[in-house]
C-alpha cells in the first residue's frame, strides 16, 4: 500500500510538471489557435489522467506477465546476452526501436480487428487535441499497447536502467505528440515522431485513416507504407463517427455495450432473413 501511494504521488507530481510545461507551450506555440484550456470533455480526460492510470497499471501487470510467460521460451539466449552486454545508451535506442515495432503492430491490430477497435475508439473520440487528451485511452487498450516496451524489455533482458529511461521519455513524448504545439522539427521529423505526425493519425478524414501507427518514430510506418507526413498541415477535424459517449463511465463501458443484453426470442426470429 505504501509503495502504491508513493507511485501515485509520483504520478501526481508528473501531471503537475506536465501542466507547468504544456499549458504555456500550447498558449504561445499553438498548432490550432484560439483553443481554450477549459474545453469540451476536459473532465473526462482529467478523470482518465487521475483514475485511468490505476486501471491501466492493473491491466498492464496482467498482460505483460502472461505475454512474457508465453513468449520467453522462444527468445534465444544469444539475443538476451547480446542486448544485456551493450552500453546503456545503445540499450535505450534498441528498446525504442524494438518497443516501437511491438507498438506498431499492436496498435494496428486495434484498428483492424472490430472487437479491439471498440476499445481503441475511446482514444480516437478525442476531438480537441492537447496534452490532457493524451490520457483518454481505455485501460485495456493502453494496458496492451503502451506497455509493449516493458514486455520487450523483460523478454530480451534489457537493463532496469534502460527500461526506466525509456519509460520516462515515452511518457513525456506521449504528451508532446498529442499536444496542441507547433514546432518546426526540420529533418528530425523523419527520426522522431512529431505532434503533426500523430495529429494526422487522429484525423477523421479518409486520407488519414489507418496512417501513422508508430509511437515514437516514423520508422515502421515508413517501412510498412502507412506514413503520411504533412508537417505544415493539420487535419480539418478529429474524432470518430462511432457513437462513443463523452463521459468517463460511458467511455469505460462503451466497448462492452451489448455483451450482456439478451433480446427476446421473438425479436431474434423477426430479424432473421427469409430463406431464398
Amino acid at each position: 500500500m505504501t509503495e502504491f501511494l508513493q507511485n501515485y504521488g509520483d504520478k501526481l507530481l508528473f501531471l503537475l510538471a506536465a501542466a507547468l510545461l504544456f499549458i504555456p507551450l500550447e498558449h504561445f506555440l499553438p498548432r490550432h489557435k484560439g483553443k481554450k484550456i477549459v474545453r469540451k470533455n476536459l473532465l473526462t480526460d482529467v478523470l482518465y489522467a487521475f483514475l485511468g492510470y490505476i486501471m491501466v497499471a492493473v491491466v498492464a501487470i496482467i498482460a505483460v506477465t502472461l505475454i512474457v510467460i508465453c513468449l520467453e521460451p522462444f527468445v534465444p539466449d544469444f539475443m538476451q546476452n547480446f542486448i544485456s552486454s551493450q552500453a546503456l545508451w545503445l540499450q535505450v535506442i534498441l528498446l525504442m526501436v524494438m518497443g516501437d515495432f511491438y507498438y506498431y503492430w499492436a496498435h494496428r491490430a486495434f484498428h483492424k480487428i472490430p472487437f479491439l477497435w471498440k476499445f481503441h475508439a475511446v482514444h480516437h473520440s478525442i476531438e480537441d487535441m492537447d496534452w490532457v487528451a493524451t490520457h483518454r485511452a481505455h485501460p485495456i487498450d493502453a494496458g496492451l499497447t503502451n506497455t509493449g516496451f516493458l514486455t520487450v524489455g523483460i523478454l530480451f533482458d534489457f537493463s532496469t536502467a534502460a527500461i526506466a529511461i525509456h519509460a520516462a521519455q515515452f511518457a513525456w513524448h506521449s504528451l508532446l505528440k498529442h499536444s496542441n504545439v507547433k514546432i518546426n522539427w526540420g529533418p528530425l521529423r523523419w527520426i522522431i515522431l512529431t505532434p503533426a505526425f500523430h495529429h494526422w493519425h487522429h484525423g477523421n478524414m479518409v486520407e488519414a485513416y489507418d496512417k501513422n501507427f508508430s509511437a515514437q518514430m516514423p520508422l515502421w510506418d515508413l517501412v510498412f507504407g502507412t506514413a503520411i507526413m504533412k508537417e505544415h498541415e493539420s487535419p480539418e477535424v478529429y474524432g470518430v463517427d462511432d457513437p462513443v459517449p463523452d463521459n468517463f463511465m460511458g467511455t469505460l463501458f462503451y466497448p462492452f455495450k451489448g455483451w450482456f443484453s439478451r433480446k427476446p426470442v421473438a425479436d431474434k426470429v423477426a430479424n432473421l432473413e427469409p430463406l431464398q
